[in-house]
């Protein structure tokens, strides 16, 4: 540019630092021309100062303010991460020099009006010689697709699962239809026989036939059973049936039958439970069953004296043998024992039998014990341990006493 085209660019920009932007429409010149249609754009603002020419050939006022407009872009591009817009078609560079304000990264930008036809994209302005190049944008990497790992299945709310109905329609396959039970005996018929069921869903079922007059069905023996609980449910069956039909005929007969067999029921329960020691007293005489003389306090005085324990037994097992007696034997050992445990006196009763004509329910068994003359005033206990040979059953009990000094 030389000394005389300075006055001209004088008169261009006079009105440019007068009225701004807005006042004057800025010729395009004349290489910017072309028939595609201009993008929207925002309207620029003029930096102060940008185009003031600072020479006399006015070549360093534009210059300058290109350079600041391409540091002003590194800088925008440097923070916010996009790029501006290239300046319109048929702007001039010293024209399109504004201070653009870019939106922060987080904030989505602003899209301009739509339109119905794509539009062309605008020429790329000619780099100048005084601005570098811009490095090449690299290649966003593909997104990976995502990769379904696992899987839960959960049924709705509500949700019923179908089952197949029985009595499906097959072909040449054999079908009868059933009808609902009128009675106990019509639903019995129908339940099909147990498979491994326990000693309490067999023992049901036999009360089920005793209700429904199926008395020989009742009768026939459980399987996968021992043989107490084979007993115990046989006893069972035979006392409903018996109380079942005892208001048939004679009232009384009938209750002599149920009651024995009740008793018979009575002694399978025995056989199974535990060995009774229902009563222990210290006496000074028994002369019979529940006939005794209690020692209440039970005293004695250091350097002897006696007294009988008084044992009554329940529970036991008696075994009826060849001669029509029933027989039961015990074994018995009597223990004195101090206030710590320790044994002062040890007496053992073996093989103690009872040989009865009848069944017996309780029984009792005294024992005549003698104090050592040795024992020391104190607390004492008396202990019996009872075995019943026949049921294979232990019983203990105790008794306490005391020993006091001589007056």
């Amino acid at each position: 540019m030389d000394a005389r085209n300075t006055p001209r660019w004088g008169l261009l920009l006079l009105p440019f630092l007068a009225l701004g932007c807005e006042g004057i429409a800025w010729p395009p010149p004349a290489a910017h021309q072309d028939t595609a249609p201009a993008q929207a754009q925002e309207p620029p603002q003029v930096v102060d100062g940008a185009a003031t020419p600072s020479d006399a050939d006015g070549s360093t006022g534009i210059d300058g303010a290109i350079a600041k407009y391409i540091k002003r872009m590194e800088g925008a591009i440097g923070h916010g991460g996009r790029r501006p817009a290239a300046p319109p078609p048929g702007a001039d560079g010293a024209r399109y020099v504004a201070d653009l304000e870019f939106p922060p990264a987080s904030q989505p930008s602003v899209p301009g009006p739509a339109h119905d036809e794509p539009q062309p994209a605008p020429p790329k302005a000619a780099p100048s010689a005084e601005a570098p190049t811009d490095a090449p944008a690299t290649p966003s990497a593909p997104l990976t697709p995502p990769v379904l790992t696992d899987v839960a299945i959960h049924a709705a709310p509500g949700f019923e699962v179908t089952r197949p109905e029985p009595g499906a329609a097959e072909i040449n396959t054999a079908l009868r239809a059933r009808s609902a039970p009128t009675s106990l005996r019509e639903f019995l018929d129908q339940v099909p026989p147990p498979e491994q069921a326990s000693f309490r869903e067999q023992l049901d079922l036999c009360v089920l036939r005793v209700i429904a007059g199926q008395y020989e069905q009742a009768r026939a023996p459980l399987s996968l059973v021992t043989a107490e609980q084979q007993e115990l449910a046989s006893r069972f069956v035979e006392a409903l049936i018996a109380i079942r039909e005892g208001h048939m005929g004679d009232l009384s007969a009938a209750a002599s039958a149920a009651a024995q067999e009740l008793a018979k029921l009575q002694e399978s329960l025995r056989r199974l439970s535990d060995l009774n020691v229902p009563v222990l007293k210290i006496c000074s005489a028994v002369r019979s069953y529940g006939q005794y003389d209690v020692i209440d306090p039970p005293r004695f005085v250091a350097g002897g004296g006696e007294f009988v324990l008084y044992c009554e037994l329940r529970d036991f097992v008696s075994e009826k043998r060849a001669d029509d007696y029933y027989y039961t034997k015990f074994d018995l050992t009597t223990t004195l024992l101090t206030r710590s445990g320790d044994s002062v006196l040890e007496v053992k009763d073996t093989d103690i039998t009872d040989r009865c004509r009848n069944l017996r329910h309780d029984c009792f068994i005294p024992r005549l014990v003698r104090l050592p003359a040795t024992l020391s005033p104190g607390p004492y206990v008396a202990k019996i341990t009872v075995v019943d040979k026949l049921g294979q059953k232990v019983a203990e009990s105790c008794a306490p006493f005391q020993i006091v000094a001589r007056p």
